[in-house]
């Protein structure tokens, strides 16, 4: 029998937790049909593309102006923090626009260029800058919501707690919060197949794992996952939530249908799913 490496796991077993393209079949199919919905987004709204919110190559987002004074949604995109692009999810874009939302999805250089600590930080200079030029773009920076999949949903994790006043920012920058399926625990991810690229020590783990560094303060959050996701996605989701609601904050917790890793993604679009619906409340929509 092969050693127990973490938790209930060997290291096959809690490989294949972590591995979204043995685990997801489709996941190659999804991606290219969400692709005509990403260039409809483009094309048939008002937006800016690769605006610089930084000096870094990755340091870029895409942004759908709002109406002035309007609710304002970060979308952090996923991919085990080394692979993806913001241009593979403004589909998402869709549905919050239309109810009048400003939206941007940004950008972020990916392991093993740079580490976990400068990914998380480029997170944050991305939230300072939206909150610092709301204005400019048709929002409200006292409504500005975050949102994001699988490592957006773990740096979701990670803006909130965040020491806003040491970017000049108010400590309750963030008006509202639904990561899906995030990871809030990083250590099964350092002792996984995913560390050869992206080179976590321990210390670096825990410094960027969002259940180590549960806020002061915290907005209402909708800790969301796929029903039909792996047992160790849906436990990661289940004790970052328990963690919150133990320190005192309004979170709450939700399975979106039977829905796997890579499509439950696409519940941004669906008007009527629970996802969906969370967002729309938070931000007034």
């Amino acid at each position: 029998m092969s050693a127990v490496i973490y938790g209930k796991y060997n290291q096959e077993d809690l490989d294949l937790e972590y591995d979204m393209r043995r685990r997801c079949p489709h996941f190659a199919e999804t991606f290219a049909a969400m692709d005509v919905h990403n260039k409809r987004v483009i094309s048939n709204f008002e937006c800016q593309l690769d605006v610089e919110f930084g000096k870094k190559q990755g340091e870029k987002m895409d942004i759908w102006p709002g109406r002035g004074g309007s609710p304002i949604l970060l979308f952090i995109h996923g991919g085990y923090w080394k692979a993806f692009d913001k241009n593979m999810f403004s589909f998402i874009a869709e549905r919050f626009v239309e109810a009048g939302a400003c939206v941007i999805l940004n950008n972020y250089d990916l392991c093993p260029s740079v580490t976990m600590d400068e990914i998380t930080r480029q997170n944050r200079e991305a939230l300072a800058w939206i909150y610092k030029n709301a204005g400019s773009i048709g929002g409200d920076p006292g409504r500005i919501h975050v949102t994001g999949h699988s490592a957006g949903g773990h740096l979701t994790g990670m803006l909130m707690a965040t020491e806003w006043a040491e970017y000049g920012l108010p400590f309750d920058v963030v008006n509202g919060a639904v990561p899906l399926s995030g990871l809030f625990d990083l250590e099964p991810l350092r002792v996984s197949y995913l560390n050869a690229d992206l080179h976590m020590d321990k210390d670096e783990s825990d410094r960027n794992s969002p259940i180590h560094h549960i806020p002061k303060w915290m907005p209402p959050t909708v800790v969301a996952v796929g029903g039909g996701e792996t047992d160790e996605f849906r436990r990661q989701s289940r004790i970052y939530t328990d963690a919150c609601r133990e320190a005192g904050f309004d979170v709450s917790y939700l399975e979106v249908g039977n829905h796997d890793h890579v499509n439950v993604a696409g519940e941004y679009r669906n008007k009527l799913s629970p996802l969906t619906a969370a967002l729309f409340s938070q931000m007034g929509l």
